[in-house]
This record gives structure tokens, C-alpha cells and sequence, in this order.
């Protein structure tokens, strides 16, 4: 299922949206964007096959993980928009599965182990 990159985007923006406040007023110093697909570092830098799919990728410091520290850089959450579309037939399930990637990916910048999200059905 292809959208346009704004749908795409738009899809992005409503997944954020819905997020309960009080993650949405934690999420600080972090961009969120749309790429078409992850880059061969970020790949490899992620022990991932060529084959393998990453439908989004958190880059920064966990918030448990700094203390009073506050990074010079905004963390970055990517959400890649090409293996989201190959993976879904239809609209709706391009939908849910750019939410529960943003969700995942916002986990991960609140400190959330893959393993531990799996364990939450958000794996």
C-alpha cells in the first residue's frame, strides 16, 4: 500500500497526536521525521541482514539514562516510510502500523528494551 510521502507524514503527526500527555510533555529536544528507508549504516550499525526490515530507528540517549544531562542534539526518531508500505495491503493497516512504530520508537526514548516491549505486545 504507497501513500504520498505528506500522507505518510500526516499519518506520522496523528500518531504523535494521540500519545497520552503525559508522554507528549516528556518528549523534549526530540525531532521526529520521515525518511524513505534506513540508510546501510544505520542497518548494519543495528546488526540488521539486508533483508531484514526496520520500519523505524530511535538515535539518542534514553531519558532514564541522563540524569541532569541534556544532550546538545535533539534525539532523533526516523520512521521509514518504504518497508511500513510494503507490509500492509490497505490503508488501515498502514495506519496502525505507523502508530505502533512511532509508539515503539517514542518507548525507546523513554528507556524501553526491545525485549521489554515485546513483553508489552509492542514488540
Amino acid at each position: 500500500m504507497q501513500v504520498s510521502q505528506d500522507s505518510f507524514e500526516d499519518m506520522v503527526r496523528a500518531a504523535v497526536a494521540v500519545l497520552p500527555d503525559k508522554f507528549l510533555s516528556k518528549l523534549d529536544n526530540v525531532s521526529i521525521i520521515v525518511a524513505d528507508r534506513p540508510t546501510r549504516e544505520q542497518m548494519v550499525e543495528n546488526n540488521l541482514d539486508p533483508r531484514d526490515s526496520l520500519y523505524g530507528l530511535y538515535e539518542g540517549v534514553p531519558l532514564p539514562e541522563r540524569g541532569n544531562f541534556v544532550p546538545p542534539l535533539p534525539d532523533l526518531i526516523t520512521i521509514f516510510q518504504e518497508p511500513i508500505e510494503k507490509a500492509c495491503g490497505s490503508i488501515e493497516e498502514l495506519e496502525l502500523q505507523v502508530r505502533d512504530t512511532v509508539l515503539h520508537e517514542v518507548a525507546h526514548y523513554f528507556g524501553f528494551s526491545d525485549s521489554e516491549l515485546q513483553q508489552l505486545g509492542l514488540g
